[in-house]
């Protein structure tokens, strides 16, 4: 069984949370994109476990894949192989030779890009992300493989230094002995990984032809994908479900089941339209009640209401098989849910999703009202009734899935593991 866990939104949908919960089933599982800027939380009995580069599924599975399309800061990678270590985690971890580093130049370059940027900043977590996927694509990145190496860290060092020194001529950075000192902390980062280093996609095939059963949990999500989301304000990598081929080396036309996880409201990070987006004490008192803030960074999130034609949109975009609904039981809190589901301009509805500045000019929408379905009783949960579930909660789902065509398979109605809900278990195939 190969499946895709993905978020339809603007990220923080719960993905680590339903790749935790499904990863039982599973025996590996694979991040293919993004860096230390997509934090995902776990929470077991109680206690919560916060990764940022290791995947989710690390918890429950016995081998974890950090692919060659994601960006990875390796100081933070061995503190969370520690953390990892400490939760008794057993899972062997496979690291690819090609994945790019991200260093504290990056991190640097990342500020002042965006103070460069003005009127158009981005609001990004300030991790480096960007910086070192630039980088990669200028080729003159730094790969984990380089790490063995310290006369080509050097050079590359050096390079970067070169070509970024209007942005870095009065940091720090413009001292060579603090760049040589780079050079020396990544060096000794890269011989503490040497021996989780591989070519990975070699290690995904032979697991593949081993009959092993491997989850691919996505970072940041559809509407952050660098060419399909709301660019410019977007993350540097694809965040699709066909980028488990660049990001992986898998081919995705042997995956058995896409899931794409969507939260019961929204929420973002950062600046750029939000559509839906509510604003005032309305907005506060649902940030407030979810906790609406970072796992990177610790920064209020902007929230809003459900928007059904983003879903069409990002539902078609990844070939979706299913949904997982999250964060069920804090909408259910609120007094009245409001879901969007139709975009309109002078009278007429859209049938696509705007994303440039010009095309969100006029734009009304249009919602649906339900009335507060409260408190959910854990016992349903635990004994798997649907249909005990309240009405106006169900009310909702059938609109989302009448909608979108695509049923509603996962419900997380709770923090924990133990508050998920698998509608038909038949739906996630041969794994239940």
């Amino acid at each position: 069984m190969i499946t895709v866990v993905l978020g339809l939104q603007f990220g923080d949908e719960g993905k680590g949370k339903i790749t935790d919960f499904l990863t039982s089933h599973y025996q590996v599982a694979v991040r293919f994109s993004g860096g230390n800027n997509a934090g995902h939380t776990v929470v077991v009995d109680g206690k919560k476990y916060k990764f940022r580069l290791i995947s989710s599924g690390s918890l429950q599975s016995e081998t974890v894949i950090l692919g060659n399309g994601m960006v990875i800061e390796p100081f933070a990678l061995l503190e969370e192989i520690d953390t990892l270590r400490e939760s008794k985690g057993k899972a062997k971890i496979r690291i690819s030779k090609m994945a790019h580093v991200v260093t504290p130049m990056h991190k640097f370059l990342d500020v002042k890009e965006e103070e460069v940027r003005g009127k158009l900043s981005l609001g990004t977590t300030a991790q480096g992300i960007g910086p070192t996927y630039e980088d990669k694509y200028a080729r003159t990145g730094i790969r984990m493989a380089d790490l063995l190496d310290p006369e080509i860290i050097r050079q590359k060092i050096e390079t970067i230094y070169m070509m970024k020194q209007s942005l870095l001529a009065d940091s720090e950075f413009a001292d060579s002995k603090r760049r040589e000192q780079i050079v020396r902390d990544l060096f000794e980062a890269g011989k503490k990984l040497e021996p989780y280093l591989e070519y990975t996609e070699v290690t995904l095939r032979r697991l593949y032809d081993s009959g092993k059963s491997i989850i691919f949990e996505g970072a940041q999500a559809t509407m952050l994908d660098i060419d399909f989301g709301m660019y410019p304000f977007v993350t540097s990598s694809n965040a699709v479900a066909g980028a488990i081929s660049t990001g992986a080396g898998f081919p995705f036309r042997k995956v058995d089941y896409v899931l794409g996880v969507a939260k019961a409201y929204m929420s973002k990070v950062g600046a750029g339209p939000f559509p839906t987006e509510m604003l005032g004490k309305e907005a506060d008192d649902l940030r407030e009640l979810a906790g609406e803030y970072g796992t990177a960074t610790g920064r209020p999130r902007r929230v809003g209401w459900l928007d059904l034609p983003m879903l069409k949109y990002t539902t078609a975009l990844n070939d979706v098989d299913g949904i997982a609904l999250t964060r069920l039981d804090t909408l259910g809190d609120l007094d009245r849910i409001k879901v969007c589901t139709s975009y309109r301009r002078d009278g007429k509805e859209l049938d696509y999703i705007p994303r440039s500045f010009k095309d969100m000019e006029g734009l009304d929408l249009v919602y649906t009202e339900f009335d507060s379905w409260g408190k959910i009783d854990h016992e349903i949960i635990k004994q798997d009734k649907y249909q005990a579930l309240p009405q106006n909660l169900r009310n909702y789902i059938s609109l989302i899935e009448k909608e979108l065509g695509i049923p509603v398979d996962v419900l997380s109605l709770g923090e924990g593991r133990e508050n998920t809900l698998i509608r038909d278990k038949s739906r996630l195939k041969d794994q239940y």
